[in-house]
């Protein structure tokens, strides 16, 4: 093969990579604009003709697995939000993983929501709304366990379970009840951190007057 044949094929190959990105560029901002205005059954449909053409985007994963968890379309959103964990990002595989929380509560799944918020936590331990869905869940659990017999819920995620069976360990109340204080207690030494470094700072300003 000639050079110049093997410069046209380069061109026609950078060519077509260029505009399959302008494409799933264009989808993905449809997409966000249907999502903002409540249109989730078109949003979906955006993201997944971007998905076709870049498969391996966890950004539109993520877009994806929220605009199906707002359908209540909670297995599918769960799958979608599971590939957007490899993100190099880590906000956006904490937020992932929090959102997998959500589906899983709306879903009836009390155990996999708990587990999703830890695992959320534990990726970004400064998120408020994990941490207080994490004591929501946590209480209705306990809730539960004093009312076994009157629950019908119960038989339901007991039976939810056994179709969707979860691979993670389970994690007791109490060690679920230890992150949160771990939680609590790494917030606390962050806000005397903070306090620290204003009063360091008031001092510097001390000093230059």
């Amino acid at each position: 093969m000639t050079k110049t044949a093997t410069m046209r094929i380069f061109i026609i190959v950078a060519l077509g990579m260029t505009v399959a990105s302008a494409d799933v560029g264009a989808l993905m901002r449809k997409g966000n604009g249907l999502y903002a205005r409540q249109k989730y059954e078109e949003a979906v449909e955006a993201y997944q003709q971007a998905e076709v053409l870049e498969p391996d985007a966890t950004a539109i994963h993520y877009n994806l697995g929220n605009a199906l968890y707002r359908l209540g379309k909670y297995q599918d959103a769960v799958s979608e939000l599971e590939l957007a964990l490899t993100d190099k990002k880590p906000q956006r595989r904490a937020n992932a993983m929090y959102n997998i929380g959500n589906t899983m509560f709306r879903a009836g799944q009390l155990d996999a929501a708990i587990r999703s918020y830890i695992a959320a936590l534990v990726m970004n331990p400064a998120d408020r709304q994990a941490k207080e869905n994490l004591e929501f869940c946590l209480k209705k659990k306990q809730e539960q366990r004093q009312q076994p017999d009157s629950s019908k819920q119960d038989r339901q995620q007991s039976q939810q379970h056994q179709q969707q069976p979860q691979p993670q360990p389970q994690m007791s109340q109490d060690q679920a009840e230890r992150v949160v204080q771990a939680v609590e207690n790494k917030e606390k030494d962050q806000q005397q951190e903070q306090q620290k470094q204003l009063a360091r700072q008031r001092r510097q300003v001390e000093k230059d007057w």
